[in-house]
């Protein structure tokens, strides 16, 4: 029983341009949700940085 596609089928096939609705084509998630987590949690970084310095260099 023959392949269902060969080589030169499967090739122009992966070439086709694949063109999707915006929903599909995004599926990640949204970034303004993003930035306010990433502050935060670089904020958080900087206040434990500093109250270890003051309580471990400073004392």
């Amino acid at each position: 029983m023959p392949a269902q596609y060969g080589p030169k089928e499967r090739a122009e096939s992966e070439s086709k341009e694949r063109v999707l609705p915006t929903n599909r084509a995004r599926a990640g998630i949204e970034l303004h949700r993003m930035r306010y987590v990433l502050g935060f949690g670089i904020a958080g970084v900087v206040i434990v940085f500093l109250l270890a310095w003051y309580f471990l260099i400073r004392v």
